[in-house]
């Protein structure tokens, strides 16, 4: 697999003025985790980073980032785990990366690629995408950029699934029943809508009636909040 260097700051040793600095040149907080070692915390400029995730294997490039820790030049080999970003200028504002070395594997989410045309959208048949990506388990040199789905022999009432995927150079975990693609009849699809739009309309009236129950015996609504913790830990120190 093609990999790519970037040259990063050790985030611990660095002064809140040189933090500053760092920050209006570019450079955004990210951190290292995985495998048996403690977690890193670094400093990435975010121009360089989006330039190395620009080939076919995209979030699945392998880097190596180098840095040094007390004066000594060190590196570690990851993949991008998760990428945050303002919702409104959507500049990198955090990075999260994974350990991963050259004889372990690892699960990542590799993109389908749907190539040909299929013999059943000709004759009036509609074509229908499940999914858009499998989730696939390989040492990092054998991940592949996208996986293929030939749609040249698909007609009407046909489906491709994820058990009919070659599996020769990794193991996909997606579940192998699960279906990617198929041609539906028009009529069979208008079928499912329609059912699905009456199941909608049932349960619309069903949660009405549970919430007027509710207010009824209670006097008042009452809500419950969820939260959310992130085991990252990608706060900015």
């Amino acid at each position: 697999m093609e990999k790519a260097t970037l040259n990063v700051k050790h985030r611990d040793q660095l002064k809140k003025n040189k933090v500053k600095g760092l920050r209006q040149e570019g450079f955004v907080p990210a951190v290292i985790y995985g495998g048996d070692t403690n977690n890193i915390s670094i400093y990435v400029h975010g121009v360089e980073f989006d330039k190395s995730l620009r080939t076919e294997f995209g979030k699945n490039t392998v880097l190596k980032l180098a840095f040094e820790i007390e004066g000594k030049a060190t590196h570690e080999t990851v993949i991008t785990y998760d990428v945050q970003r303002d919702v409104i200028t959507r500049h990198i504002t955090h990075i999260d990366f994974y350990r991963v070395s050259k004889d372990k594997k690892i699960h990542v989410n590799v993109p389908l690629k749907f190539e040909g045309v299929a013999p059943g959208s000709k004759r009036g048949g509609v074509l229908v995408k499940k999914l858009d990506s499998v989730v696939v388990s390989a040492v990092p040199d054998q991940l592949p950029p996208f996986i293929t789905i030939d749609l040249s022999n698909l007609n009407i009432n046909e489906f491709i699934t994820v058990e009919s995927l070659d599996q020769s150079a990794y193991d996909i975990l997606t579940n192998s029943e699960t279906s990617i693609v198929r041609v539906a009849s028009p009529r069979l699809l208008l079928e499912e809508e329609e059912a699905v739009s009456e199941e909608g309309e049932e349960g619309d009236e069903s949660a009405e009636e549970g919430s007027s129950d509710a207010k009824t015996e209670d006097g008042q609504s009452q809500d419950a909040d969820s939260q959310k913790s992130d085991a990252s830990g990608s706060g900015d120190s």
